[in-house]
């Protein structure tokens, strides 16, 4: 059983690390590439749809020097006075990486992990292995502020007794988590009025999705981590993105976030709907169909085995709103947008 917890532990890292400027400040908080309906006393238009779009152009803000010294406490519950609004930020999280973005923190972006790379600016900058980082390497990028995802190890105190402020931020279990560390992020680097607005925008889409679904018959689901049948239980953020949707997930009963289900237990649970986050890995519909006895599943029978990314479904950020959307679509196929 130990070497079960063990991979299950090891999935959710991989999962959650594959998927997690202009200097000009200006009184609007709306930050780049995100559209947040503004408030007016007259008439409006209705607000465009919130997205968060890779491929936009994210030049930043200036941070609120007034803000600091600033006094936060990170996603682990560790308290952290930051003395100055950061210069040199390192994000090892992809997630955090977009949510950085995001918020107008761009302009201090200097290093991130090797799999932020959504917007496509990152690529620019200097890169960092998250999974196995040395002291020496972190410390070579000469940030003022860390944001790690997991601590393999003692690397965290051995930043701090080095005298860097690090934010140790856990991949967060549901969508309110998100937003919690959208505003520590704001907090802890000048950029809360922006962080404010992301929130509030981000709850408006959600809630566009998730109200669109009230009434519609909750189908059954099978969300494929990995092709050793690894999925999305209860306690992980995929599972909160599916209950927020009223999906029905047969590993609930596991009671595990990332439990790894044997192929008689999934086609004797004959999901609806079959979500394939392991596209990359060569599996499709085709490839779901011809394992031995899938074919009897219903979600095979009525050709309703999806392909998603799993950048989006499991990068705790600003892109759960496309998420929410793209997992809808696959469940409530006809539903209202």
């Amino acid at each position: 059983m130990r070497i079960v917890f063990v991979l299950a532990g090891l999935v959710a890292v991989l999962v959650f690390a594959a998927a997690c400027g202009d200097d000009d400040a200006g009184s609007d908080a709306t930050p780049a590439g995100a559209t947040v309906a503004a408030a007016t006393d007259g008439p409006t238009e209705a607000p465009a749809a919130f997205k968060f779009d890779c491929t936009e152009t994210f030049p930043g803000s200036a941070p609120d020097a007034s803000a600091f010294p600033a006094a936060v406490t990170d996603g682990s519950g560790r308290s952290l006075a930051i003395e100055a609004a950061p210069q040199a930020i390192a994000s090892l999280s992809a997630g955090h990486t977009e949510i950085l973005y995001a918020i107008g923190a761009a302009g201090a972006l200097t290093a991130v992990d090797n799999t932020s790379d959504c917007p496509a600016a990152a690529a620019s900058l200097e890169k960092v292995d998250a999974f196995s980082p040395s002291v020496e390497s972190i410390v070579a990028l000469e940030a003022d502020l860390l944001v790690l995802f997991f601590d393999p190890g003692d690397l965290v105190q051995s930043l701090e007794d080095l005298g860097l402020d690090v934010l140790m931020m856990p991949s967060p279990s549901t969508i309110a988590g998100v937003y919690d560390q959208i505003e520590v992020l704001g907090d802890a680097t000048g950029h809360a009025s922006e962080a404010d607005a992301l929130i509030a925008s981000m709850s408006v889409a959600v809630s566009d999705v998730t109200d669109g679904l009230q009434g519609l018959a909750a189908p059954t689901f099978f969300h494929e981590v990995d092709n050793n049948y690894y999925t999305a239980g209860p306690g992980s953020f995929i599972a909160d993105l599916y209950d927020q949707l009223g999906a029905e997930n047969i590993a609930e009963a596991t009671g595990q976030a990332f439990p790894q289900m044997s192929a008689e237990a999934i086609i004797a649970a004959d999901p609806q709907v079959i979500i394939l986050a392991d596209e990359d890995a060569g599996e499709s519909a085709r490839t779901v169909a011809a394992r031995p006895g899938w074919g009897s599943i219903a979600a095979v029978q009525d050709g309703r085995v999806h392909v998603v990314s799993p950048d989006i479904v499991s990068r705790p950020g600003p892109r759960l709103v496309e998420a929410l959307q793209t997992l809808a679509g696959y469940l409530y196929p006809g539903a209202p947008e």
